[in-house]
């Protein structure tokens, strides 16, 4: 997988969660098996931007620890089973993704 995906996971009461999964390519664009998961915007209802852009290319790039829509990683070693870094996602959330991630393997 070499572009990002916008999914939409289900949570068991029925609601969903928009994410994005983020693929880390190396330089030749070779799939890594770890994925970055970001929470999108969709579901941001306010309709106006009033402050200013904190993200520009003049300042260095947010630290995903400082992300608010930073919700972990997901690696697929070369041995063993798969592993998610990070305490957001709910278990049933995690085996959503493995299974998008393993479809478009």
């Amino acid at each position: 997988m070499k572009n990002p995906l916008y999914v939409d996971l289900r949570h068991a009461d029925g609601s969903s969660r928009n994410i994005i999964i983020e693929p880390i390519l190396q330089h030749n664009l070779a799939d890594t098996g770890v994925y970055k998961i970001y929470k999108t915007s969709i579901d941001n209802q306010s309709g106006l931007f009033t402050e200013d852009l904190e993200i520009d290319e003049s300042r260095p790039v947010l630290a995903d620890g400082d992300n608010p829509d930073f919700l972990g990683i997901i690696k697929f070693p070369q041995a063993g089973p798969w592993e998610y870094e990070g305490d957001l996602l709910t278990n049933g959330e995690q085996q959503q993704i493995i299974s998008i991630l393993q479809q478009k393997a």
